[in-house]
């Protein structure tokens, strides 16, 4: 579970602060030991009540401009964004709403992550702000003994349920902290200092179903997806070399994958969907051999499905 950080922590600083801190005193997130370090300050910034809401109100004044800088959803609050060049963090406000609240029922629990088990490829330390806090049921397991499969079983071992309460500092550790969250029982706000390395463009990040112990999916965002569809349905042969090459070449297995899925997708026929999936070596990673074996038998299952559709016609 996450490393509980809580201490007494009186003292209340502004913003400017915590990022004087965390740049004089070289944080670098990726290292849990390191970003442990901003604990207390990160403390203090939640003991000042004031500047998030200020922040905030002067944001909506400029509407125009308002979070320009954030690429998140509407639930997360940029407070001090990438703006450097090599800048190793950035912090944000999160908010969580309670299930009872409008913006829940309207649009679901899944955009605020609830009910959807989850580790993290970054690491981050997060305090309490506003409100209970949500719930999460916290579990560990061993990254490096996935091979990040859909359907592949994992040994997730039960560690507690808590609440980020106000003042709670927790700091998540990448690869290891799986957590499934629950809504909070009142609107509730936390504070976050954020990884900002590679690892979380490089790295997978997996969803897990708790109940069957297996990899449920996998949470990157890339927009390599949406471009390599465009590329495989638009473009003509040229487009098809690239993509091709990208299935073989490419560093990044879900990349490999994402170009694999794409030419397949466009493929004219069963058959030919079948040869793209077919690119994929026995030498090749077990995660691509486990997409291999997915993405075949639904290749298979929906032409078995459209002959029986035919012969009842």
């Amino acid at each position: 579970m996450p490393l509980n950080m809580e201490r007494e922590e009186s003292g209340s600083i502004v913003l400017d602060d915590l990022v004087e801190f965390l740049w004089e005193n070289k944080i670098q997130p990726s290292d849990t030991d390191s970003l442990a370090s901003a604990a207390p300050m990160l403390k203090r910034l939640s003991n000042n009540r004031e500047f998030l809401a200020e922040m905030v109100c002067r944001e909506l004044s400029d509407y125009r401009s308002l979070q320009s800088s954030n690429s998140y959803s509407a639930q997360v609050f940029m407070i001090y964004p990438p703006q450097r060049k090599g800048q190793p963090f950035f912090l944000r406000a999160c908010f969580w709403p309670a299930h009872a609240d409008q913006v829940v029922k309207t649009s679901g629990t899944d955009p605020f992550f609830y009910h959807k088990p989850h580790d993290h490829n970054f690491n981050f330390l997060t305090v309490g702000y506003h409100g209970p806090g949500y719930a999460s049921d916290y579990y560990e397991y061993d990254y490096e003994r996935c091979d990040g499969v859909p359907g592949e079983s994992v040994a997730l071992r039960f560690m507690e349920r808590s609440s980020l309460e106000k003042g709670k500092v927790l700091l998540y550790r990448a690869f290891v902290d799986v957590h499934d969250q629950l809504p909070a029982d009142s609107f509730s706000v936390s504070l976050n200092i954020m990884e900002n390395s590679i690892r979380a463009s490089v790295m997978d990040q997996y969803a897990f179903d708790i109940n069957k112990g297996v990899i449920s999916g996998l949470l990157n965002r890339s927009s390599a997806v949406s471009l390599f569809n465009a590329a495989a349905a638009l473009g003509g042969g040229q487009h098809r070399e690239v993509l091709e090459a990208i299935s073989v070449k490419h560093d990044i297995d879900r990349v490999r994958l994402a170009a694999f899925d794409a030419l397949a997708r466009s493929a004219e026929g069963t058959n030919d969907a079948l040869e793209v999936w077919s690119g994929i070596r026995d030498s090749d990673s077990a995660f691509l051999r486990g997409w291999r074996a997915i993405r075949t038998a639904e290749i298979e299952a929906l032409a078995r499905a459209s002959i029986k559709g035919d012969r009842l016609a």
